[in-house]
C-alpha cells in the first residue's frame, strides 16, 4: 500500500479530535504552570515537544505496514516487561515511589507503556480464542494469569492506580470478548474478595487516601487539602469561568499538583461549566470514535485492540475526573492530553496510532459487485 493510500484511508475524526485534546491541554499546561514564572515557559514547552513527538509517534506506527503490529505484539509486551524490571532495579525514586527510569533530563514510565502491551497481548489471546457461544473458564484464567505478570511488577513500585486500570482493561476486553455470564459473575465476586487483599498491600499514604476519600474535612491541612481545594477551583468557576490565565486556586499556590492529577480543576476555575462541559464532549467523542472502530472492523485482533484502547482512555477519563471532584480516591491517573506529563502523553499517542493504524486494514467496504472487500 502506498503512502499515498494510507493518508487517503486516515481516520480523520480520530485524528481532529486528538488535535482538539491536544490544543486544550497545552492552553491548560500554560495556565497551570504559569506560577513558576521563568519555569512556566520550560514546562509548555516541554508539553508542546511531548505533543508534537507524540504526533511523530503516531505517524510513525500508523504507517506500519498491515499485520505487523499483531506480529510483533508478543515482542513489544517483553520488552515493555524487562523494563518493568529494570525500574524495580535501577528506578529513580519519587514521592516514596520507584516508577521511573531516568534518561538525561526524561523520566521515562514504562508501566504507562505496560498499557498498551496488555492491551495488545489480550487482544491477540481473545481473538485466537473466540467462539460464538461465549468465552469459559478455561480460556479466561489464561487471560487472567498473563495480567498478573505485569500488575505485580507495578504494585511493587507501588502504583496501584495504574495496576487497577490494568484490571478495568482486563474486564472490559473479557467482556467484549464475549465472556459467558457466569464467568463475569465469578470474577466480580473473586475482585470483591481480592478488596482486603489489596488494602493489606497498601502503602499507610495510600490508605490515608481512601480515608480522606470517604471525608476529606477529617484533615482539612493534609491528606484531604488536594480535594478540598480542588472542589473549591471547580465550583468558583461557575457557569462561564473565570476567563483564561484569570484562576486564582492555582496562581495563589492553594491547588497542588495543578498542571498534572488535578489539571481538570484548573480548566473547570477557569473555563467553568461550559468549558467543563465541552471537553467532557471531546472525551465523549473520541470514546465513541474508538468504540465504533471497534464495532466497525471485521478482523477480531483488530476489534479486541480497538476496544482496549476505548477501555483505556475511558478509565482514565472517568476516574481522573472523580478523583478531582472527591468521587474517587486519589489514585494519580493523568487526564489524558490534558495532564502535563511526556511518558502519558507518548502512550496516548501510541494507543491511537495503534487503532488508527488497524482501521486503516482491517474494516470491509462493498465492492461494485455488490460483494465484500478486505483492505
Amino acid at each position: 500500500m502506498s503512502g499515498i493510500s494510507k493518508i487517503a484511508r486516515m481516520d480523520w475524526p480520530l485524528l481532529f479530535i486528538t488535535l482538539l485534546l491536544c490544543g486544550v491541554g497545552l492552553l491548560n499546561a500554560f495556565s497551570g504552570t504559569r506560577v513558576h514564572g521563568e519555569l512556566a515557559s520550560v514546562l509548555f514547552a516541554k508539553q508542546a515537544l511531548w505533543i508534537a513527538m507524540g504526533l511523530v509517534l503516531f505517524f510513525v506506527v500508523y504507517y506500519i505496514g498491515d499485520g505487523v503490529i499483531e506480529e510483533t505484539t508478543m515482542t513489544f509486551a517483553y520488552i515493555v516487561l524487562f523494563m518493568l524490571v529494570v525500574v524495580l532495579v535501577m528506578g529513580k525514586i519519587a514521592g516514596g515511589a520507584q516508577r521511573w527510569i531516568s534518561m538525561g533530563g526524561f523520566n521515562f514510565q514504562p508501566s504507562e507503556f505496560a498499557k498498551i502491551g496488555v492491551i495488545l497481548v489480550l487482544a491477540r489471546y481473545y481473538s485466537g480464542r473466540y467462539q460464538y457461544g461465549g468465552i469459559g473458564l478455561q480460556d479466561t484464567i489464561p487471560a487472567f494469569l498473563i495480567v498478573m505478570v505485569p500488575f505485580l511488577l507495578v504494585v511493587l513500585q507501588p502504583d496501584l492506580g495504574t495496576a487497577g486500570v490494568f484490571m478495568f482493561i482486563l474486564a472490559g476486553m473479557t467482556i467484549i470478548a464475549c465472556v459467558k455470564g457466569r464467568i463475569v459473575a465469578l470474577f466480580s465476586a473473586i475482585g470483591a474478595v481480592a478488596v482486603p487483599v489489596m488494602w493489606y498491600l497498601m502503602k499507610d499514604y495510600q490508605r490515608q487516601r481512601v480515608f480522606t476519600f470517604i471525608s476529606p474535612e477529617r484533615d482539612p491541612l493534609g491528606a484531604g487539602y488536594h480535594v478540598i481545594q480542588s472542589k473549591i477551583a471547580i465550583g468558583s468557576g461557575g457557569i462561564t469561568g473565570k476567563g483564561y490565565l484569570q484562576g486564582t486556586q492555582g496562581a495563589l499556590r492553594f491547588l497542588p499538583e495543578k498542571h498534572t492529577d488535578f489539571a481538570f480543576a484548573v480548566l473547570s476555575e477557569e473555563w467553568g461549566f461550559i468549558g467543563s462541559a465541552l471537553l467532557l464532549v471531546l472525551f465523549g467523542l473520541l470514546v465513541w470514535r474508538l468504540f465504533l472502530l471497534a464495532v466497525r472492523s471485521q478482523d477480531r485482533f483488530a476489534s479486541f485492540v480497538c476496544g482496549g484502547i476505548a477501555i483505556y482512555f475511558m478509565t482514565h477519563i472517568v476516574i481522573n475526573l472523580s478523583m478531582v471532584c472527591g468521587l474517587f480516591p486519589v489514585v494519580g491517573i493523568p487526564l489524558p492530553f490534558v495532564s502535563y506529563g511526556g511518558s502519558s502523553m507518548l502512550t496516548n499517542m501510541l494507543a491511537l496510532g495503534v487503532t488508527a493504524n488497524l482501521s486503516r486494514s482491517r474494516f470491509m467496504l462493498g465492492s461494485a459487485s455488490g460483494g465484500e472487500l478486505s483492505y
